[in-house]
């Protein structure tokens, strides 16, 4: 239920009604409503979409008191959007502005959708049938870029809901008019809103469509489709026409994906701390994915679940929990909630340890099976293979970080490895040989990354995933260690997530 154009609505329609009861001309009829909605909009507070209803109900209603007819629907919109950007120039970039407009804008064509519609149907069915659907048309590119997702449900659960409101809205306005009185109408608005809520309960736990980032070539394909549609209500080409540019523009936008499958590294920016996702045409693995200490922020419903959408990744085949530091394993109890994952690894299994515990409980709730991995461990797919190169057989220390698991991913020639929280000497015992490509351990704590370490790996370049922190990561010694190797340093507190191809 959005508090926008639909709620002032509902209010100034059932003023409008009551004013016109009476008898009262025009000018008092339309202009009270339209003097009424601002100090509803200082009730409610300014916010894009209230603001933008707020402003084109007042300006109907002064032009209807006025007798000057109804204003033009896309200059009224053009006034609108001019005022609010005016008043709040950095709205254009926000997300309830943009979904506020373009949802106003699709709903124009109603009128033109309702007639395409059979003509048995009452106008009001029409009408309620080709708002909600053009609503979500209009509003499908951000939704999808944004969110990374979008229900599937919407069509149902709008006309549901829709009903409830437009008796629930005006009751509820009403009672808190009524203050103490307002006991009179309470016994039905109670009932409405336990509805409206149960509606939302049931519809809320049926399945989204997720979506991965939406390119300028997406937008354009969904710009030359919505064109097509518009004319098609327009009457200015056919039906078919309309199915070949959707199927044209779907097949163009889907084919650089099956035509070149993702194979990359991608180092997740989760400010202080690591997550890390493989991606293989066949294999998707996520290393870690951040955590918040000392904070209730959730780094892995909210930063690690929306980046994986906004890249495509629909499942992950594995996750792996280098160990139970929280800027590490915490995370991960979002994305387990938030995505089918095929199986869960980690090294020690603590039975003290609450962030561990939390990780578990998850993964028990999900149904995901739980691995406790070794040194030789490994999953292929391909044409490369991921290997554990720690910990060994027996637990080698009471120290989380001594304990991370440490992995090995080799495709043909070209190597890298992540290493967890692992320090030196423990990190020289995992004969790494070779990297092409090294994540630097403990993101770059001055105990990890050794010249030892570095003079066996001999890596090209080094990722260190790190954020701000009172810890002095990365320390200026590994810095320099790096630097006197020739290590290119790539940081995820500088550029943000660092997408790396695999060979």
């Amino acid at each position: 239920m959005a508090l926008s154009g639909q709620n002032v609505a509902l209010i100034t329609v059932v003023l409008i009604w009551i004013l016109g009861w009476f008898g009262w001309s025009p000018l008092i009829r339309y202009g009270v409503p339209a003097l009424l909605l601002l100090p509803y909009l200082a009730l409610v507070g300014v916010s894009p979409s209230i603001t933008r209803a707020v402003i084109m109900g007042f300006t109907v209603l002064a032009a209807l008191a006025l007798g000057r007819g109804r204003p033009d629907p896309y200059g009224l919109m053009a006034l609108t959007a001019g005022v609010c950007l005016l008043l709040f120039p950095l709205w254009l970039l926000d997300i309830g502005f943009q979904l506020s407009f373009l949802a106003v804008l699709a709903l124009t064509l109603s009128a033109k959708a309702a007639g395409k519609l059979p003509g048995r149907w009452p106008m009001w069915v029409r009408l309620a049938l080709v708002a909600t659907v053009l609503a979500e048309l209009g509003t499908l590119p951000v939704i999808a870029a944004t969110f990374g997702q979008m229900p599937l449900v919407g069509l149902p659960a709008n006309l549901l809901a829709g009903v409830v409101m437009a008796a629930l809205v005006p009751l509820g306005f009403l009672a808190g008019l009524l203050g103490p009185a307002a006991i009179a109408v309470n016994w039905l608005v109670g009932p409405l809103a336990a509805l409206l809520l149960g509606i939302v309960e049931v519809f809320g736990q049926a399945p989204v469509m997720t979506w991965g980032q939406v390119s300028p070539a997406g937008f354009v394909a969904y710009a030359v489709c919505a064109g097509a549609g518009v004319l098609w209500l327009w009457g200015r080409i056919n039906f078919r026409t309309v199915l070949g540019v959707a199927l044209a523009c779907t097949l163009l936008t889907l084919l650089p994906g099956r035509l070149h499958p993702a194979r990359e590294i991608v180092y997740l920016d989760v400010g202080q701390g690591d997550a890390t996702l493989i991606r293989l045409p066949h294999l998707t693995v996520l290393v870690d994915a951040g955590g918040s200490v000392n904070s209730d922020y959730d780094v892995g419903g909210k930063t690690v679940v929306p980046a994986l959408r906004a890249l495509g990744v629909r499942k992950l085949d594995v996750i792996i929990g280098t160990h139970a530091d929280t800027d590490h394993m915490e995370g991960i109890s979002g994305v387990l909630r938030a995505l089918p994952v095929g199986e869960l690894w980690i090294g020690q299994r603590k039975t003290d340890d609450p962030v561990l515990t939390t990780v578990l409980d998850a993964a028990k709730e999900q149904g995901v099976p739980v691995r406790e991995v070794r040194r030789g461990d490994q999953i292929a797919s391909d044409d490369a293979t991921i290997t554990v190169l720690w910990p060994v057989g027996n637990v080698w220390s009471t120290e989380d970080n001594e304990n991370s698991v440490a992995v090995r991913l080799q495709s043909g020639a070209w190597t890298t490895a992540i290493l967890g929280d692992l320090p030196d000497p423990t990190e020289n015992y995992l004969g790494l040989g070779h990297l092409d490509l090294l994540k630097v351990a403990h993101h770059g704590s001055r105990f990890s990354t050794d010249a030892e370490l570095l003079t066996q790996a001999t890596p090209r370049d080094a990722v260190i995933s790190v954020g701000r922190n009172t810890y002095g990561h990365p320390h200026p010694d590994v810095l320099g260690r790096l630097a006197t190797a020739g290590v290119k340093v790539w940081r995820t507190d500088g550029m943000g997530t660092i997408r790396w191809p695999i060979p």
